[in-house]
Formats: structure tokens, C-alpha cells, sequence
């Protein structure tokens, strides 16, 4: 019977769906089931994929499009209904996570006791995004001014389902902040592990951590009307918390435009390397398309020296000069002295034909 239960809501990701099942069927030392939430997709591709995945320990439901959160709680209903797991995890189609995902976060879970409500890790960027988000360890104030870790952690089960699970209104995004709020009320808190053992996969420009972060402020204020009581209560160590993070980052000296002094160096910085990258690629690029046209005008020329070479009279002249050559010294000499007044001869009498050029 799996402890473990691994939620993948998928729109539209049939392409990706396989790995992302495989990533949570070989994790080390844990009993684990998934349940896919074909979250209404609409390419014609993705039911089947996920279908391709379903066995005795992976199974599919699908449901008109509700969102991330309504997807992740219909997978979670399931996988009581199931297997009654003692953790949830839930991973995005498009993702996957490393082998020791569950072994770790289960044993920082189990480490801190019973007011750890989850366990998180670092995130690592691949494809269009680079580096590792190096999550911060748990704090309870700050988690009201930013999140502090994705939403791919380990939960125990009991305490999602206590907490009612996502906000199914929040689909445009910051679901799994407010999420992580809800757990902070109760006092309950997350256990962090410093290592990236989950894969954060950016294959498009557009996504929807990108779209919901252009909305920061609306989606912030969603967060601020669904918990005026927390916010209210600890406003004054907020407001000295995020003067303080301001002040840290030079972010509190602004000018007309609003914009820290700082960063807007920072920013010029960034367009200047980012304009002499595209010089040196640029530079490259025509140093690369000289030498091709540099090999192009050398084979050129090496194909018509094959073709004069061809010529009998060529060849002959060739031969004469080679004989001449092995001859002793002076008649050598002679033979090349013969050979100039024979190519006088030649030029003279071609000089003095109608049409000849001087």
C-alpha cells in the first residue's frame, strides 16, 4: 500500500507526463503510488499519454478544466479514496523530481515532529531556466511577505486535508503561497533540505509562474483579503521586516521614476553585457562566414589549377622544365636560356597577330 502519493495534474503536457511518472516511480526506499488529473486537455495527444501511463500503481482521472488547484485537489480525493497515503506530494506534468526526493524530505519531516506540516527542498532550473533556487529556511514572517518554496514539496496528508486544501478560486496563480499561509495559522511549519532534488522544467517563454508574477500585486492583494487577521496582527513586525529587507538591498533610495538608484545601475550593467554578447556573437558570426568563403575561393582556385594543369602544351612545358632540370650545370643553363628565347619567340609572334593585345 503506498505511503506516499504523488499528485500530476496535466493540461495540454501529454509529451512530458511519461517522465514525470517514471521520476516518482523510482524513488529510493518509499512505497509510492500517482494519480494523473487530465485536467481537461484539448490537444488530442495528452489523454492518451496519460491512458499510456496508468498500471497498478499509477491511476488517471479526468475532469473539465478546473485549474491547478481544483486539478491537485481532485488528485488528492483520489488518492485518499485509493490508498489513504500518509504523504502527498505534488509535482506539475512538465517536472520531475530526483530518486531521494521522498527518502529526504519524509526523514526532515519526521526530524522536526509533529508541528512540521511539510518538507521542501531546493528547486534546480533547467532548458530555458539555469541555476538553483536555494530556498530559504522556514520563517514564518517573511512567508507573509514572499514564498519560500515551490510547490513540488512532501505534505502529510492529514494536514493538507485539514486546511481544506488549494483555494480552487486562485487559478491565476499563487495558489500554493496562500497554501503555505494556511499551514503557517495553525502553526505548523515547513522543513527545509538543501539539496535540489526537484526539477523545475522552463520549456516555453510563457508560463504560468511567469503570467502570475506579472500580476504580483493583484494576486498579493488576494492573499492580504483572505487573511486581514494574520496581516492586522503582526503588521508592525512586517513593516519594520520589509523596511529592513529594503534597506539590505539598497532598494529604499529611489529617484523620480520610483526605481532604486542601485538597481537602475544594475539594469544599465545588464543591457550593456547583454549588447556586447550580441556584438561578440555577431563578430563570430562573420569571422565564421569569412573562413567559409576563404575555403570556398581556395578550392576554387585549387579546381582551376586542376584545370589548366589538363592542358597537353601545359603538361609538355611542365615535362621540358623537369628535363632541363636533371641536365648537368651548364647545360642547364643553356636549355633555360633556350627555353626564355623560345617564349619570346612565342609572346612576340602572338603580339604581332590581328587582334592580339599589347
Amino acid at each position: 500500500m503506498p505511503e506516499v502519493c504523488f499528485v500530476i495534474p496535466c493540461f495540454n503536457h501529454g509529451r512530458f507526463i511519461g517522465e514525470a511518472v517514471r521520476s516518482c516511480l523510482a524513488q529510493e526506499e518509499a512505497d509510492v503510488g500517482v494519480v494523473i488529473v487530465d485536467d481537461g486537455s484539448t490537444d488530442g495527444s495528452t489523454p492518451g499519454a496519460c491512458d499510456a501511463c496508468a498500471g497498478e500503481r499509477v491511476v488517471v482521472v479526468r475532469q473539465h478544466n478546473r485549474g491547478l488547484p481544483g486539478a491537485r485537489n481532485r488528485g488528492a480525493a483520489e488518492a485518499a479514496r485509493a490508498w489513504s497515503p500518509e504523504y502527498l506530494a505534488f509535482l506539475d506534468a512538465d517536472d520531475y523530481v530526483r530518486p531521494a526526493f521522498v527518502r529526504l524530505l519524509r526523514a526532515a519531516i519526521e526530524a522536526g515532529g509533529h508541528h512540521v506540516s511539510h518538507g521542501y527542498c531546493q528547486e534546480e532550473l533547467i532548458e530555458l531556466g539555469t541555476g538553483i533556487w536555494r530556498v530559504p529556511e522556514w520563517d514564518a514572517l517573511l512567508l507573509l511577505i514572499t514564498n519560500l518554496h515551490p510547490v513540488t514539496a512532501l505534505v502529510r496528508r492529514e494536514r493538507f486535508e485539514a486546511v481544506g486544501g488549494f483555494d480552487e478560486s486562485m487559478r491565476r496563480g499563487y495558489e500554493d503561497w496562500e497554501f503555505w499561509i494556511r499551514l503557517s495559522k495553525r502553526g505548523w511549519r515547513g522543513a527545509r533540505v538543501r539539496e535540489p532534488l526537484f526539477v523545475w522544467r522552463r520549456h516555453s517563454h510563457e508560463t504560468m509562474v511567469m503570467e502570475a508574477v506579472k500580476r504580483h500585486d493583484e494576486l498579493y492583494r488576494e492573499i492580504l483579503a483572505r487573511h486581514k487577521d494574520l496581516y492586522a496582527r503582526r503588521g508592525e513586525e512586517l513593516i519594520a521586516l520589509a523596511n529592513s529587507l529594503l534597506r539590505k538591498f539598497d532598494a529604499n533610495w529611489i529617484d523620480e521614476t520610483g526605481y532604486p538608484i542601485p538597481l537602475q545601475y544594475l539594469r544599465g550593467c545588464h543591457d550593456e553585457v547583454v549588447r556586447l554578447r550580441a556584438a561578440s556573437t555577431q563578430t563570430q558570426q562573420d569571422a565564421a562566414r569569412l573562413a567559409e568563403e576563404l575555403a570556398q575561393a581556395r578550392a576554387r582556385l585549387e579546381e582551376l589549377r586542376t584545370w589548366y594543369e589538363s592542358f597537353a602544351t601545359v603538361r609538355l612545358h611542365h615535362g621540358v622544365h623537369r628535363l632541363v632540370d636533371r641536365l648537368p650545370g651548364p647545360l642547364a643553363k643553356g636549355g633555360r636560356g633556350l627555353l626564355a628565347a623560345v617564349r619570346r619567340l612565342v609572346v612576340g609572334g602572338d603580339r604581332g597577330r590581328p587582334g592580339a593585345r599589347g
